[in-house]
């Protein structure tokens, strides 16, 4: 700040206009910059392991108790507790690079530049790394109340910027936060403009691996319970929408793996390829559609039966019939598939594949072995043998519940003959153990099964509690047939802890009496409606904007006519909003200059008058120093130069843009000045 004269005599202050030589410890602009960071850091520390997320509090709050109490902590201290942290960051996580450990390092290294900031320019770089700090967030959550928390964020860091380059700093918030809205709103247009145009990578710029998540979802084997302790979560595992018409819910069997080894305990995943583009069966398209599958961790991705084109670039069709990436599914996946009726009528099965499918443990589940001898010798057929068996399940007393009985031995042996209480692994394994027994060629499938509705955005929801094994069977003449043994169970028989799950899975158990609604019902019914619409929501963003990538870029591309080779086009664009955004700047600039220039021009014109009356016009001299010399030097013309420099002093330096009219006041006076 420095002091000039008004016209009565008092001296008043006035803003210096290099806020670049101003402390950064004057009032509030320390505890701001603290704020910011908090803001900025406030995502992060949920996701970040507790110590680097208490690290930085500490040191947001040390930083504080250094500007209260005006300490100066020793710049060797602070390099030595920086490079601690370092050192913790690679001892926890055997590396510095990475999403958490890179996250992790840079969080710290950020709170700590605060603690030895002492200028201008410190306070802006702190300011400006926010922004991409505060990127990362989309790291761990790309949710809309995130997209919406960043976004005020954003306006923090803008007011924090306002108030480090204004004289005031903190002074007017209210007039802070309207200034970073309106620069905010400014600066929409150009950035929708380059999200919609700039080339896109295959997948979001945010999207990094981690190494730590362990993922949820479908595994790669299936053993008792595998599949029953998913039932619990409602966690979303992928959304789809049909382009036209659906199949029935209780026929979305959304196929993922195939496990043709057992080891008496256990189905893994067998010997399997994958097959050629020439190679690909053929079969009869039924339904088009598109998935959200949400990151599981794992590289297996999952289509309505029976899949063959692969819907991705890197994901490939194996000779069991399911996709595989190359990379597991670390961030969310959006595409396009088909689903087909298979022909199986030219296929036919290998030798290898046969005893692949047919094998058994040589010792175990001997009783159910036998069973399985006896019974087909009886019926002979393996198309009746099927049908005998799935009537038995039906007619026999077999339970479907969560809490079988546990069984440490002999696993299929204990349910079919003495507990006959299992989930769908239970069924499904015992099931492909009999038709193995019996010497047709048969496997385990898992996926999901089904899918919730959502009138609101027209697709499907499918959650990790529709997870779902069934088998298929190969009969000479048709090929593989899906049959689903879990679906025979007579519906008295299902445990009541799993009716809420067989509405999604249509009319498995349609002989369920209706149920009396009640209050609680009323309200879950309210609840559902809600959560289906804030997820429609959440759907429409995952899709259009935070899915958003060089295929959806050049769908609508290709809508203008910009063919995919045509990137030069898409350059042409930007550097035509580049130049159309300079040029308005421009603009905006000159015509301020040119209001500028003629309260300028004016101002000389009073300084040649001043020089034709004997007073030395200096041009190093501003006006206040002018105003101090005229008085001591020539009082005479004192009285009538202090309302026209103090006019142009108002003008100059005042915060706030001049009106029009108190412009045309100054050059009226000065002109008039003799």
């Amino acid at each position: 700040m420095f002091k000039c004269f008004g016209v009565d005599g008092v001296i008043s202050e006035l803003p210096i206009m290099n806020t670049q030589s101003l402390p950064l410890t004057r009032h509030g602009i320390v505890p701001l910059l603290i704020m910011v960071q908090a803001v900025v850091l406030m995502p992060l520390w949920f996701h970040l392991p507790a110590w680097i997320s208490a690290s930085t509090i500490a040191l947001l709050l040390t930083r504080y108790v250094i500007y209260k109490k005006s300490l100066k902590l020793p710049s060797w201290l602070i390099l030595m507790l920086a490079l601690c942290a370092l050192g913790g960051v690679f001892l926890y996580f055997r590396t510095i690079s990475g999403r958490e450990a890179g996250v992790g390092l840079i969080c710290l290294m950020y709170t700590f530049k605060l603690l030895e900031a002492k200028n201008y320019r410190d306070g802006a770089l702190i300011l400006f790394i926010s922004f991409f700090i505060l990127v990362t967030a989309f790291l761990y959550d790309e949710s809309i109340l995130m997209g919406a928390y960043l976004l005020i964020s954003m306006m923090a860091i803008l007011m924090g910027l306002i108030a480090l380059n204004s004289v005031k700093g903190v002074a007017g918030i209210r007039h802070l936060g309207k200034v970073s809205g309106v620069a905010l709103l400014q600066a929409l247009p150009i950035m929708l403009i380059l999200f919609f145009l700039f080339p896109r990578l295959s997948g979001p710029l945010w999207a990094m691996p981690s190494n730590l998540e362990a993922g949820m979802g479908i595994d790669d084997e299936m053993s008792p319970g595998a599949i029953s302790t998913l039932y619990g979560f409602d966690d979303i595992s992928f959304r789809v929408d049909f382009d036209g018409k659906a199949p029935p819910i209780n026929q979305m069997y959304w196929r993922g793996l195939v496990l043709s080894e057992f080891d008496g305990i256990a189905w893994k995943i067998g010997v399997e390829s994958p097959i050629r583009g020439e190679s690909y069966p053929t079969g009869e398209p039924t339904y088009s559609y598109r998935v959200q599958l949400e990151p599981h961790n794992r590289r297996w991705i999952f289509g309505l039966e029976d899949l063959i084109e692969p819907p991705k670039e890197r994901v490939y069709l194996f000779n069991n019939y399911t996709w595989r990436r190359a990379q597991r599914v670390t961030q969310r996946l959006l595409y396009q598939a088909q689903s087909y009726q298979l022909d199986y009528s030219k296929v036919d099965m290998s030798q290898w594949q046969r005893q692949l499918n047919t094998q058994l443990p040589g010792n175990g589940n001997d009783q159910t072995k036998e069973w399985a001898i006896s019974e087909y010798e009886k019926v002979g057929d393996p198309e009746e043998f099927i049908r005998y068996v799935l009537s038995y399940i039906r007619q026999q007393n077999y339970h479907y519940t969560l809490l079988p009985e546990v069984i440490e031995q002999n696993v299929v042996d204990g349910f079919w003959l003495n507990s006959r209480e299992g989930y769908c692994e239970h069924y499904a394994s015992a099931f492909v153990f009999i038709m193995r027994a019996a010497g047709i060629p048969s496997r385990v499938v898992t996926g999901y099964q089904g899918g919730e509705y959502n009138p609101y955005g027209d697709y499907y929801i499918i959650r990790q509690k529709d997870a779902h094994a069934w088998t298929e069977v190969w009969l000479e003449g048709e090929g593989w047939r899906r049959v689903d043994p879990t679906a025979a169970i007579h519906p008295s028989r299902v445990d009541d802890s799993l009716l809420n799950q067989t509405s999604s899975r249509d009319d498995w158990f349609a002989d369920f009496d209706s149920l009396t609604t009640t209050d609680s019902e009323i309200a879950r019914n309210v609840w559902q409606q809600i959560s289906l619409r804030w997820d429609a929501m959440q759907s429409f963003w995952n899709e259009s904007l935070m899915g958003y990538d060089k295929d959806m870029q050049f769908s609508w591309l290709s809508d203008l006519g910009v063919k995919k080779n045509q990137w030069r086009y898409l350059g042409y664009a930007l550097l035509a909003t580049i130049l159309l955004a300079g040029a308005g700047f421009g603009l905006w600039i000159l015509s301020q200059a040119k209001s500028r220039d003629k309260v300028e021009r004016a101002y000389r014109y009073f300084q040649q008058t001043l020089a034709k009356k004997g007073v030395e016009v200096k041009l190093n001299e501003g006006p206040k120093d002018l105003l101090i010399r005229i008085k001591k030097e020539h009082p005479e013309h004192y009285a009538k130069a202090v309302p026209v420099i103090k006019r142009y002093i108002s003008i100059r330096y005042q915060k706030e843009k001049s009106s029009v009219r108190s412009q045309q006041s100054f050059i009226k006076a000065a002109k008039a000045y003799h």
